[in-house]
């Protein structure tokens, strides 16, 4: 499986959200669970979740009579693809200019200020 060109959709990423936080669930449960936060009906979730299926996104296994999905991406493994893609794609790959925008447009805290300043001094120490 090719992580580096999988490209989800934001429908179906909040699909594939309820398997990163509920690792393994029936399409019964799944479906419930995306209904509990979407107006979607049921047919648009089991179709969302038919195309991850198909893009190697989510795997499933029988138990028993029903059908187990599990997420086949890594949470983190898919912020850091999706985070380079949104710097390469918007900002020319050039870090500075994303976090330039989030400070400008007050899209980060003070907390999260301090956070970044300690990440950026050990990396500039290695």
């Amino acid at each position: 499986m090719n992580h580096k060109k999988l490209s989800i959709s934001d429908s179906e990423l909040e699909v594939l959200r309820e398997l990163w936080e509920f690792p393994s669930l029936t399409a019964r449960q799944l479906t419930d669970k995306v209904m509990l936060r979407t107006d979607w009906s049921e047919p648009t979730v089991k179709t969302l979740l038919r195309r991850l299926l198909q893009k190697d996104a989510v795997g499933r296994s029988r138990e028993g009579k029903v059908f187990v999905y599990r997420a086949l991406v890594d949470k983190e493994e898919y912020r850091l693809l999706a985070g380079r893609t949104l710097l390469d794609r918007f900002f020319n790959g050039i870090a500075g200019d994303f976090l330039t925008c989030l400070v400008k447009n007050n899209s980060i805290s003070p907390e999260e200020i301090d956070e970044l300043k300690e990440l950026l001094d050990k990396a500039g120490k290695k």
